[in-house]
């Protein structure tokens, strides 16, 4: 579907003489614009084809804290933003309206988590003084199709735009390590520091079955994870078109 709808918007650019003269008071070669939203803050670059049809690319950035619970764990959450996009604009109606389609990547969710006495990993719980340090990949370029309006080179000087979409993201890959002293207090209550404690990332066997235990929770989290392989869009835009 997004093949096809790049394709008709550049058979519609070809079927049109690039700014011709009969549009010449309004036919524009390009704009710079600044997007703040879900998709990160940004600034990008316009260039107008024709009156049917913009080519745009992006860098995004930034970042967003948050929080995350997964079996009773709370981790402080992190979206990353880093990503080139490009896109096409199709302008059907030859003004502010556009179906846009590319790729964009989605952000990096990075996750973190201390503090706490007893942790639940996997189907067993642990007390100990642990720290969680993790990160849910959701891939490094994903398409996109989503609708705007303006922020197109139909228009003169200054402008807003607004952006709604869906990137399509594969499913999150989740990597976590952990490490520090624990015991496993699943039936009955322990002293990290005592005969019963470990080192969890050693290799005593206590400490492969809580390695075993993290990757139930990297599962645990991958299965929480999986509503952000379609990440929802929604931006607004600042322009000036030239």
């Amino acid at each position: 579907m997004l093949q096809r709808l790049i394709a008709a918007g550049l058979l519609a650019a070809l079927a049109q003489p690039a700014h011709a003269a009969d549009d010449a008071d309004t036919a524009l070669y390009g704009g710079i614009g600044l997007r703040l939203g879900t998709g990160g803050l940004g600034i990008d670059y316009t260039y107008g084809i024709n009156r049917y049809v913009d080519v745009r690319a992006g860098y995004y950035f930034g970042s967003i804290d948050t929080t995350a619970e997964e079996d009773d764990i709370e981790y402080d959450a992190e979206l990353e933003f880093s990503a080139l996009s490009a896109m096409v604009d199709i302008k059907p109606f030859k003004g502010g309206f556009r179906i846009s389609a590319g790729i964009h990547a989605p952000p990096e969710l990075a996750l973190y988590a201390d503090g706490m006495d007893e942790y639940e990993v996997g189907d067993r719980r642990y007390t100990g003084d642990l720290v969680l340090d993790g990160k849910a990949d959701l891939g490094s370029a994903a398409p996109y199709l989503g609708l705007g309006w303006g922020g197109t080179t139909n228009d003169r000087g200054l402008g807003v735009s607004f952006d709604i979409g869906v990137i399509f993201a594969k499913s999150p890959d989740v990597s976590l390590d952990v490490t520090g002293r624990a015991c496993d207090s699943t039936a009955d209550p322990c002293d990290p520091d005592g005969a019963s404690g470990f080192d969890v990332s050693g290799s005593d066997p206590r400490a492969q079955q809580f390695q075993a235990d993290k990757e139930q929770e990297v599962r645990n989290l991958e299965e929480d994870a999986k509503d952000f392989d379609l990440w929802p869009v929604l931006m607004i835009g600042l322009h000036y078109r030239f």
